[in-house]
């Protein structure tokens, strides 16, 4: 039986609100830096990047964006490391049933629960 968030939140240990609040801050991350990756392979289009908003960096075809997005891949690639290890924590934490652990855990740490 699948549990939401909120039903689970009544009955579950502080590590365990510890972990889902964890990985809420990861999940976080992994949106902004995404969409810094992506921002800066739709500035190809343009020809120019810009992380700052004041700094120009070229970007004209995807060996540029390659180049430009590999510190925030390198980012990108830790935080999903990191969310696969409190996915593993929270099944061994006994939260398997867990819809938001039932529907990411395959993606993040390459098993089924």
């Amino acid at each position: 039986m699948t549990r939401s968030v909120e039903d689970f939140m009544k009955t579950a240990t502080n590590e365990q609100k510890d972990i889902l609040f964890k990985l809420g801050e990861l999940a976080e991350q992994e949106q902004k830096i995404s969409n810094e990756i992506n921002k800066i392979y739709s500035s190809t289009k343009s020809g120019v990047y810009s992380s700052d908003g004041f700094s120009l960096s070229i970007c004209e075809d995807k060996d540029d964006a390659m180049v430009l997005s590999a510190k925030p891949r390198q980012e990108l690639k830790r935080v999903k490391e990191q969310i696969k290890l409190y996915m593993i924590k929270a099944k061994e934490s006994e939260m398997s049933d867990v819809g938001i652990i039932q529907r990411n855990y395959e993606h993040y740490a390459g098993k089924s629960l």
